[in-house]
């Protein structure tokens, strides 16, 4: 199956690259925006040692289901660029963060994705790609808010 693009986020940050890295790769920053995740699971010292083919589990809550996902880092280029393909019965989910300077402030794209791993699925995500698409706009309205409104705090963090 092709990979079928559910959203993308052009987005300009008014903050540094290196602050507005830091709430896309710290997990605690993370829930601060994205109210979805719960948390991620690394083997032991493994976050401390991200590189690209790193697998994690991510645990996030939908709805009232929380449910758990097999995520492997496809990409890691700190603080430019990060490819994140989570695996499920569905497909696989695909997630790019490119970040960019812009004089001061931060360019970040950010596009999701999926591989339907059938044809029902492929149906669904079609179907379903406007709820998400508002969801992921909303996420990401609140990463830009609470980075702009915290990024002097996050210099020391």
């Amino acid at each position: 199956m092709k990979e079928i693009l559910v959203f993308r986020c052009d987005e300009e940050i008014h903050a540094p690259i290196d602050i507005v890295f830091q709430y896309l790769n710290d997990d605690e920053k993370i829930k601060l925006w994205n109210r979805l995740l719960i948390e991620n699971l690394y083997e032991e010292n493994q976050k401390d040692q991200l590189a690209s083919k790193a697998k994690f589990k991510t645990v996030q809550k939908i709805g009232d289901n929380k449910i758990t996902v097999d995520v492997e880092l496809v990409e890691y280029d700190p603080p430019h660029k990060v490819v994140l393909h989570s695996h499920s019965k569905e497909g696989i989910s695909i997630t790019k963060y490119l970040l960019s300077e812009k004089g001061e402030n931060t360019y970040l794209v950010v596009e999701a994705s999926i591989i339907p791993s059938n044809l029902w699925y492929k149906l669904v995500a079609k179907l379903f790609s406007m709820a998400a698409v508002t969801n992921f706009k909303n996420q990401y309205r609140n990463l830009k808010l609470y980075v702009e409104k915290n990024k002097d705090h996050s210099l020391n963090a």
